[in-house]
């Protein structure tokens, strides 16, 4: 997805933990530098349906664009071009997961959140399109501020749209971590995606809900900020504060820069 006359590429370097209350690490996350796209899962249900999910999904979706892209001759590919591969790479991983859940009763009602990241030339510079299920998050730091992305799928966001209820009592109430999309759930994804223009010095955060639960995002920017450009330094320290602070659930990471 890069061009001849763009040696630099984005590259990102990813970073997962298995917390201190969990027995299972039910994550997955894939690097596709040569691809430009980067893949992070949060796997649920029962013992191992959360880890076969997710493990489902970051295999599936990667296959699936690499097969479309290979015919593709332009170096530009239009937004609106890359975020309907996106859509169907995740329906694949969608169908995949529960196609392998209705094979095998342990596996019942399993599913995952999902987050993708794919980069592409754009004429002047890089734009990055983003696909979501769920509450596994896509952040950008920028001139050292951190913004979202990714809107959660959840029930308390839908509250929270409609003023039902405030961003405090969201963070402790107890419905919190209630889905409203994910992989193998429902018969169709409908998952957002959206493209956004990037700059050089851009850093993009891929991360689980094991992070955002024990961090706030000011927390967050404020690491990422004392720790940039190191990527390896910025996922090292992100995981361990979450550690630190409870590691209530698995925590992963993926940050993605210009190199």
């Amino acid at each position: 997805m890069t061009t001849a006359q763009r040696p630099d590429k984005w590259t990102g370097t990813g970073l997962t933990d298995l917390g201190r209350v969990r027995k299972l690490n039910q994550d997955a996350f894939s690097l596709d530098n040569a691809l430009q796209l980067w893949v992070l899962a949060d796997g649920m249900g029962g013992h191992a349906g959360g880890e076969v999910a997710s493990q489902i999904a970051v295999k599936a979706i990667p296959d699936v664009v690499r097969n479309q892209l290979s015919t593709e001759t332009s170096p530009f590919v239009q937004p609106d071009k890359l975020e309907a591969l996106l859509g169907q790479a995740l329906e694949s991983a969608n169908q995949k997961i529960r196609k392998a859940a209705a094979e095998d009763k342990c596996l019942k009602g399993m599913g995952t959140t999902i987050v993708v990241v794919a980069i592409t030339p754009a004429p002047s510079g890089y734009q990055a399109s983003v696909a979501h299920a769920g509450d596994s998050r896509a952040y950008l730091f920028r001139q050292g501020r951190l913004s979202l992305w990714t809107k959660d799928h959840t029930l308390m966001e839908e509250r929270l749209a409609l003023n039902l209820i405030t961003e405090e009592q969201v963070r402790t109430h107890p419905l919190r971590h209630v889905l409203t999309k994910a992989l193998g759930i429902d018969p169709e994804t409908r998952p957002t995606i959206r493209t956004y223009p990037l700059e050089p010095s851009d850093l993009i955060l891929l991360c689980s809900d094991g992070l955002t639960k024990m961090l706030t995002d000011q927390e967050i920017q404020t690491i990422i900020g004392q720790k940039a450009p190191q990527a390896d330094a910025i996922c090292r320290t992100l995981i361990a504060t979450a550690n630190r602070l409870g590691g209530e659930d698995n925590t992963t990471v993926v940050l993605i820069s210009l190199h």
